[in-house]
């Protein structure tokens, strides 16, 4: 049947022409179709099945007027179809086979790259590779490739501070290797003292970059978020040098104090040992003792005190740190009895350990292997652990801090009486809180005044009310307004600030808490009757809460 009826037309198309009064010879099939176009050489031209289908359908029931003159088969050369993605970021090109027409050339696919406006990021190695792929490909066949990408804009990094020596802060607990023995080091020797000289090189600043621009495929820009730039400080006994104006160099002789964006060089008396031979200190700057503070010894210093050996019952005081790298020892006294050792800081007490001794700072107090039998008292953070989280105890006497306490074991297996208190800034924000709802409840009470005096007013006839009595009235409930809205909106702010300090300032026992352990927030106490796991202790305003802590990841100590 499909004999008489399919036609190739210009070597491109089959078109289907019903003759005359025409009768089906035979009854039409799909297979007959494509056999009619094998025969005609358009095997590999292009037909919808559903379309013959529905052809093949309507010639059973006699309905083919409306088919009459119909293409049913195109050749069809190789599509080119490019799809641009991910803000333009990416073009991915698809090569469908030719139906019986030309093969992919390399014009088509400069014609689609043109058409789509795709000028950066091309890939001739995708290109050279869709190209020989599609010489292989059926009719109707598709491969799709990636040939363009842009490119994501590189942000400029920020300034940033190379330190040039080492903080002195930092050489304490780091004990030194054996000589000849990597493997093993000494506990009792820390290190050469650090001191610079005039002119030493402290801190150098890299400049901010500017990034490198980014593309789309389509040749768009995306520009770059420069760096920030940071300013390069220069403390006390420090300079920015002559020859270089990202270096900071030392003016003075004495200890290098490195912070994160510049550095300070502090005067410093550097001693052997305090004792007998050289009397009690008192210095303004910073002291540095290569050995021992002797016992009964006063040592003053309106900068930092740094210790290389032990402080042994003295009196140490200083403006700003205190580091004792071997440690803070006193003799054993009873109840009642002042401490023989006492340090005091403005800023923090680093030490190995301490031992009957009286310690305060307002900075933190961190201790890297145990607190024995010592009152410790920090406006900040007490810790009681070395840097690898797995050392530190707290044995008897009593700790107090600002905010939190960490350690390692809390109390002693023989149920040794140990006191400590957490966040004992905690009365300071009751207080200020009570202070705030007090002027809340002051201002409510001025509102209630201001709606007396409105309907005082309201009372008196309009055309008896004054212009000065209403703009009174007017600005005494502006004012009243702003102060409820303010002292609300910071009785509210404290409130939630209190909150969130609760939950920040706890203590943290990374391994084991003793029985006879008493800890206390503010008027509230708890004493532990048994061993508790890994734990934290905390405060919820109500009661005091032990909630164990499952994992010993000393990533905790952030958290």
């Amino acid at each position: 049947m499909w004999k008489s009826l399919l036609t190739l037309m210009d070597d491109s198309v089959v078109v289907l022409h019903f003759p005359d009064e025409f009768q089906p010879d035979e009854e039409p099939t799909l297979k007959n179709f494509k056999d009619r176009l094998e025969e005609i050489n358009a095997h590999s031209f292009h037909f919808d099945e559903k379309i013959i289908t529905s052809v093949i359908q309507d010639v059973k029931n006699g309905m083919i007027a409306h088919h009459q003159e119909r293409i049913v088969a195109t050749r069809r050369d190789a599509e080119v179809i490019i799809a641009i993605e991910d803000r333009d970021m990416k073009a991915t090109m698809a090569v469908i086979g030719a139906y019986g027409g030309k093969d992919l050339a390399s014009n088509d696919i400069i014609i689609a790259l043109t058409s789509m406006k795709i000028t950066r990021g091309i890939s001739k190695n995708a290109l050279k590779k869709m190209m020989f792929l599609s010489r292989n490909l059926m009719a109707g066949e598709r491969i799709s490739l990636v040939v363009a990408k842009g490119k994501e804009p590189v942000d400029g990094a920020n300034a940033s501070f190379t330190p040039l020596v080492e903080d002195f802060r930092e050489q304490a607990l780091k004990p030194q290797e054996k000589e000849g023995e990597a493997d093993k080091v000494d506990m009792r020797d820390l290190g050469e003292t650090i001191t610079v000289s005039e002119g030493d090189e402290l801190i150098r600043r890299t400049p901010p970059t500017k990034g490198t621009e980014g593309y789309t495929v389509k040749g768009e820009i995306i520009p770059a978020t420069p760096g920030k730039n940071h300013k390069l400080r220069v403390g006390k006994g420090a300079a920015i040098s002559p020859h270089d104006p990202e270096l900071v160099i030392a003016t003075i002789s004495g200890m290098p104090w490195i912070n994160k964006d510049g550095a300070d060089v502090d005067n410093a008396l550097c001693l052997n040992a305090v004792d007998i031979s050289t009397g009690h200190v008192k210095f303004k700057g910073s002291v540095i003792v290569s050995g021992d503070i002797a016992a009964d010894m006063i040592v003053r210093a309106t900068g930092s005190v740094t210790v290389g050996g032990f402080i042994e019952s003295a009196d140490v005081q200083a403006h700003g740190d205190v580091i004792a790298m071997k440690g803070i020892i006193g003799h054993q006294v009873e109840d009642g009895e002042e401490y023989s050792c006492f340090v005091k800081a403005g800023g923090k007490i680093i030490a190995k350990f301490v031992q009957s001794a009286n310690l305060q700072a307002s900075g933190d107090i961190e201790l890297g292997l145990h607190s024995i039998q010592s009152f410790i008292k920090s406006k900040n953070a007490v810790t009681v652990m070395d840097k690898s989280g797995l050392t530190g105890s707290i044995v008897g006497g009593e700790v107090y801090a600002g905010s939190t306490i960490t350690t390692v074991n809390l109390g002693a297996t023989a149920g040794t009486q140990t006191l400590v208190k957490a966040f004992t800034r905690f009365d300071k924000y009751k207080e200020n809180i009570a202070n705030l709802n007090a002027k809340y409840k002051s201002a409510q009470e001025t509102t209630m005044k201001v709606v007396r005096a409105e309907m005082d007013l309201a009372k008196v006839p309009k055309a008896d009310r004054t212009p000065e009595q209403i703009e009174r009235v007017q600005t005494m409930k502006e004012e009243s307004n702003k102060e409820m809205t303010l002292s609300m909106t910071r009785f509210q702010s404290a409130e939630e600030e209190l909150r969130k300090q609760l939950n920040e300032n706890v203590v943290k026992v990374m391994e084991r808490m003793y029985p006879k352990v008493t800890i206390q927030y503010a008027e509230e106490q708890v004493t532990t009757k048994r061993e508790h796991s890994p734990c934290k202790v905390y405060f919820n305003e109500y009661e005091i809460k032990i909630d164990p802590i499952i994992s010993k990841n000393t990533s905790l100590l952030n958290g």
